[in-house]
């Protein structure tokens, strides 16, 4: 870990997404996050890239990283193993995809 608290592996998988090297960066994610919480990691770094793009007013790169936010969210409540975790999961999901 460094000065953030992040792990080396978190700056290197945003190094990733930065070059446009999505799936390297989701496969970084899903070896180092040994659960279903990859899932959710993922979606917060498209949301981060969704923020950024719409920040510097790429709307339609913004809306392609909205859509694998949302999708990515919505596939970490499917990992669900019970039906009490299943709500848990899902308004963990819910939660998240009102910050896009």
């Amino acid at each position: 870990m460094d000065h953030s608290g992040k792990p080396t592996w978190w700056h290197k998988a945003r190094e990733l997404e930065q070059a446009d090297q999505l799936e390297e960066a989701e496969k970084l994610l899903k070896d180092e996050i040994p659960h279903q919480a990859f899932a959710l990691e993922i979606a917060e770094m498209y949301r981060d890239r969704m923020l950024r793009f719409r920040a510097a007013s790429k709307q339609g790169k913004a809306s392609e990283a909205k859509e694998r936010a949302t999708e990515w969210a919505y596939f970490y409540a499917s990992q669900a193993t019970s039906g009490g975790e299943g709500t848990a999961m899902s308004l963990e999901r819910d939660d998240f995809l009102r910050t896009l």
